[in-house]
């Protein structure tokens, strides 16, 4: 069996020897932020942008985040030639580190725990584009919903509770009236003519971000609040992500999405997205 490397607190080293302390805010409080990063064509993705997403969910949470960018970049470029990689799934972690009371309240700000973790990147099944997938909805309004923070207690729960009993492919956050986001995505949905793409109460992806900027070539978008009402009349929908890129959504518990296949918008996006990473 290959062995597998990670950085950890400014080494690389073997990952199965890189171990957190069982008093790490981390694990005792879920108490710290992370993003996930990959590879197209040898290069890390719109790294800036996940950069600058990482330091402002760090600073939102006072951690100090350790490593410059360049020294992450350096790491992550060692990492997949010592894992031997082709295409790289990035994971950045960083938490508060050491609890510094016995409270487990409080940390020090200068010694937080930071690592990152290397993969090989290993695309949806083609069926899944093809077909589509079901979201399973959930009311539920993150805490600090705009950092993406360690803490996904209700993503887990209800994906373990509920795929026991039925099939879906993520969990969908709904709060009141409002449509948010998927679990790990950003959700979009076409009304009429128009793609609507919610815009408060959720973690702006940075593919998010890219596919409104992509789509507005071609369509009319509007960010703003998606009720639930409104999904009865959307003829299409789709999530996006890092890990999914454009992923069509055809049913939502038992809410059949416009015909109940991918559509021919949400197609015309997908080929505009990979065109866009090919030529990345």
């Amino acid at each position: 069996m290959q062995k597998s490397y990670c950085y950890f607190n400014g080494k690389i080293v073997l990952a199965d020897k890189a171990f957190l302390h069982p008093d790490d805010l981390g694990i005792l409080r879920g108490f710290g932020v992370f993003d996930v990063l990959k590879t197209a064509n040898g290069k890390i993705f719109l790294f800036d942008k996940h950069f600058k997403r990482l330091s402002d969910s760090a600073a939102s949470l006072g951690i100090k985040l350790p490593v410059s960018k360049e020294e992450i970049v350096e790491a992550i470029k060692i990492l997949i030639k010592k894992n031997k990689i082709n295409e790289a799934s990035i994971r950045i972690v960083l938490t508060g580190g050491r609890m510094s009371a016995s409270d487990g309240m409080h940390f020090d700000f200068d010694t937080p725990t930071f690592y990152i973790l290397v993969s090989e990147f290993k695309p949806l099944a083609k069926e899944l584009f093809e077909r589509g997938v079901k979201l399973a909805a959930v009311d539920y309004n993150r805490d600090m919903a705009e950092t993406k923070t360690l803490n996904y207690i209700m993503a887990v729960r209800e994906i373990n509770k509920r795929q026991a009993k039925e099939k879906f492919f993520e969990i969908l956050y709904v709060s009141g009236d409002g449509v948010l986001e998927a679990a790990t995505s950003n959700f979009f949905a076409f009304v009429g003519s128009k793609l609507v793409a919610p815009k408060e109460g959720i973690l702006k992806g940075i593919t998010r971000n890219l596919v409104i900027d992509l789509a507005k070539k071609e369509f009319e978008v509007e960010e703003r609040k998606l009720t639930v009402d409104e999904l009865e009349s959307a003829s299409e929908a789709f999530i996006a992500a890092t890990n999914k890129d454009i992923l069509p959504v055809v049913k939502i518990d038992k809410l059949k999405i416009g015909s109940g296949k991918p559509g021919k918008n949400t197609k015309r996006l997908m080929r505009i997205f990979e065109e866009f990473l090919k030529n990345y």
